[in-house]
């Protein structure tokens, strides 16, 4: 199980930032601009966490 995880967040990371492409970014009408920029700094956390857990498992074994 624990050698998965490192998987599991990547797969998470990419998709944040796949769903951040696909969902787009818009400006209203009063020049406000509408993004889901939440996903991408948790992206990022899953990748980092991805990373450094592999690197745990690497260093453990």
């Amino acid at each position: 199980m624990i050698k998965k995880l490192p998987l599991f967040f990547l797969i998470l990371g990419i998709s944040c930032y796949i769903m951040f492409i696909l969902i787009g970014s818009e400006i209203d009408e009063n020049g406000f601009i509408k993004e889901p920029f939440g996903l991408l700094p948790i992206g990022a956390l899953f990748f980092f966490l991805s990373v450094m857990i592999f690197a745990w498992n690497k260093i453990k074994s």
